[in-house]
This record gives structure tokens, C-alpha cells and sequence, in this order.
């Protein structure tokens, strides 16, 4: 950023001194031009010796940032030394203002209150020397200009770091957005006094449904898809594991789903699939998280929910499943029915393990185990079946690809 600045804080000293020159030419009040030249070659040769630095060492730590604002203000007050009378020195002030918002806005509060105390001090020193040359200098209106000045200032750093805070709430909002987290909303409430950020909050607020809904989605069947379901298993994972509670995770596939698609073609597996999502969230106990992870494959989330508990509900659903009677696949023709091979795992997560890869692995080897014991049947998982880090069988996940396939087979 000093690099960048370097160009315009040239031309700003050059401007400065081409006007402080002409102004004066045009009212007789012309001050000494060859100061005035020396001091815009000093100030712009400090300049470009701070930008060849930076640029060198690709960066700037903070006392090479204080000592080029520092720089700024010198070259302010002693422009308004040598160029203006003891009446004017306020001037200088304004100058400082300039400085000041540069230090807030580009590097921060505490290089912006630096600035303030340096031109605090700069001005007082500057009416120090008027003292010393016995100059009209009213030194009570002039600590009252300071105060001003400074607290006003003072009141601008304190506003726009606020601003800063509140903006960067927002885009850590958008930023969560970007990953497909829609789990915190924008806190309206915390405005006293409603502005244009708080607006910007606000439309974030309305929207964050419908994007939570096209990004966490599955457009088919209205479930959560599979970015909505790593994120579900997480929270849950992580609640699970600070109030030490049970939960249960389910693995559904769709039994000999193929046939559907190859006899019926892939409208009738998709009605078949739509059909499957809403009775699956119709079915879902209120806590519940159901989600299509890919294909004919479902994951349902049970909170607080035990072994047994876990089995019993996915028995009724396995049986829920059966008795259904799904869309035709000819117009005309009787509804088809189909089954469903369910795996369960459940248990209440640890901090020693990587739970959320743990009970997706061992419900995916229930899910096999059930579908190798003959299909349209539950079957919980237990030490023998494997899972991740097991030597004898090992499973890559609920959407692995190569499962998919082995799973499609059965």
C-alpha cells in the first residue's frame, strides 16, 4: 500500500506547493519559493526512498507505516510554517485530518491514534515556535483548536472502526456462504442505530434461506444433498460430543434401483427417487436430518437417539419402504414397489476419534452387510463388519464411488 500511495503523495506535495506558490504570487504574500522547492524535493525524496524500501522487502512493518505518516505530517506543518502566518496555523489541522483518514482507512486504528497524538504534539510544537519569535498567537484558542480538533477526530477513528467491524461481520457471513454454511445470520439487533450496513445485513438475512436452499438442497427430491449432509453429520457430531449424548446415523440404498432405470428409463427412477425423499421427510421424527448423499443412496441424522432406537426406526422405515406404492412405470399400469437395504451405526462420539469420517465408514459397512445378507433388511454395525482404519475391510465412505458400484450390484 505505501508503494501505491508513493504516486499520489507526490503529486499531492507538488499540487500543495504549485498552489501555496501561486496564491501567494496573486495576493503579494509570497512566501520564500526556494524553502517551499527544497521542502517538496526533501518530502518526495523521503517518499521514494520509503517506496524503493517496501518494494524491496515486499512488505512494511508497522514502524516503517508510522514513520512515512509521520513523514505526511511533517511535511504539512512545516509547509504551513514557512508558508502561512501564526493566524492560520489551524490549517495544519485540516492537513492532519487527511492524514489521519489515509492511516484509519488503509492501515488501521492504531497507526490512525498514532497519527492523532503525532499531530497533537506537531501542533503544539509548531505554536511553540510562533511563541519563540514573540508572534500574536492567542495560546488558549489555539489548545482549544487542538481539543476540538482531536476529539472530533477522535470520534471519526472510534465511527469507522465500528463501520470496519460491522463490515467484516458481513463478509464473514458471505465468506461462510461460499463454503455452503447459512448457519448464522446477520444480528440486526446489535445496530442501535440502523444504517446502510445494517441493510446490507438485512438483505443478506432475507436470502440466506433461499441460498442455504439451492446450495444445501437436492433440487430432485427436496432433501439435503450431500454438502448439506457433511455439514448436518458435523454439527450433530460436535453437539453430540459436548453433551456427551447418543446419536445414530442411517445408511439407505434403493434394492436392484438399476432395474428401474433400465426397464423404465431414468424419468421413472427419478419420480421413483422423488417419491422415496418425501416419504423419508414425511416419516423423519422432528430433530430429524434427512439427506440424498448421491444416486439411490439416503443418509438420515437420529439425535439423541440409542442403538435400539436407532433399529427400530429403521426397520419401520424398511417396512414403510416395501408397502409403498410408487409412481407407474407405464401410464395405466400398477404402482411399483421396491425395497431398501438399511445400515445402522450409533453410539456417542468422542473427542479421541474423527467421529463424523467414523460413523459414515461403519454405517456404509452396515449398509454392505445388509445388502450381502439378502437385501430389504436392517442390519447394525458391529465390530466385525470393519470400517476405516480396520484391516480386513475397509470402506472409503458413503459416496465413494467404487462402493457405489459394488452396492448397484446387489
Amino acid at each position: 500500500m505505501l508503494g501505491v500511495q508513493a504516486y499520489s503523495r507526490v503529486a499531492a506535495a507538488v499540487v500543495a506547493v504549485m498552489v501555496q506558490l501561486a496564491i501567494g504570487y496573486r495576493f503579494g504574500r509570497l512566501a520564500d519559493p526556494t524553502t517551499l522547492l527544497m521542502l517538496a524535493v526533501g518530502y518526495v525524496a523521503f517518499v521514494g526512498v520509503i517506496a524503493i524500501y517496501v518494494e524491496r522487502r515486499r512488505r512494511a512493518n508497522p514502524a516503517t507505516v508510522t514513520l512515512a505518516l509521520t513523514g505526511d505530517l511533517a511535511f504539512i506543518f512545516a509547509m504551513t510554517f514557512y508558508g502561512t502566518t501564526s493566524a492560520h496555523y489551524d490549517r495544519a489541522l485540516f492537513g492532519s485530518v487527511i492524514i489521519i483518514h489515509v492511516a484509519n482507512v488503509y492501515f488501521g486504528q492504531r497507526q490512525a491514534w498514532r497519527v492523532v497524538v503525532l499531530a497533537a504534539l506537531g501542533y503544539v510544537f509548531l505554536l511553540s515556535a510562533a511563541w519563540r519569535t514573540e508572534l500574536a498567537v492567542d495560546r488558549m484558542e489555539q489548545l482549544w483548536t487542538v481539543a476540538v480538533g482531536a476529539a472530533g477526530t477522535a470520534l471519526i477513528i472510534i465511527h469507522a472502526g465500528t463501520v470496519r467491524r460491522r463490515l467484516r461481520a458481513i463478509v464473514r457471513l458471505f465468506e461462510r456462504a461460499e463454503e455452503g454454511d447459512f448457519t448464522q445470520a446477520y444480528d440486526e439487533a446489535a445496530d442501535s442505530r440502523p444504517d446502510a450496513i445494517t441493510r446490507v445485513g438485512r438483505a443478506y438475512n432475507r436470502v440466506r434461506s433461499q441460498l442455504a436452499s439451492m446450495v444445501l438442497t437436492d433440487s430432485l427430491t427436496g432433501c439435503l444433498n450431500r454438502r448439506g449432509f457433511d455439514q448436518a453429520l458435523a454439527r450433530e457430531v460436535a453437539r453430540s460430543e459436548r453433551a456427551g449424548s447418543d446419536m445414530a446415523l442411517l445408511a439407505l440404498d434403493l434394492d436392484h434401483f438399476k432395474d428401474v432405470n433400465d426397464t423404465f428409463g431414468h424419468l421413472v427412477g427419478d419420480e421413483m427417487l422423488r417419491a422415496l425423499g418425501a416419504l423419508l421427510i414425511h416419516t423423519a421424527r422432528a430433530g430429524d436430518v434427512v439427506a440424498r448423499i448421491g444416486g439411490e443412496e439416503f443418509a438420515i441424522i437420529l439425535p439423541d437417539t440409542s442403538s435400539a432406537g436407532a433399529f427400530q426406526v429403521a426397520s419401520r422405515l424398511c417396512e414403510l419402504v416395501e408397502l409403498h406404492p410408487f409412481p407407474p412405470g407405464k401410464p395405466g399400469s400398477k404402482p411399483l414397489h421396491i425395497t431398501t437395504s438399511i445400515g445402522v451405526v450409533s453410539g456417542t462420539p468422542d473427542l479421541a476419534d474423527d467421529h463424523v469420517a467414523l460413523f459414515m465408514s461403519r454405517a456404509d459397512a452396515a449398509l454392505y452387510a445388509a445388502k450381502r445378507s439378502g437385501r430389504n433388511r436392517v442390519r447394525t454395525w458391529d465390530e466385525k463388519m470393519g470400517g476405516v482404519g480396520d484391516d480386513n475391510h475397509q470402506l472409503s465412505g458413503l459416496a465413494d464411488s467404487a462402493q457405489h458400484r459394488v452396492l448397484n450390484a446387489y
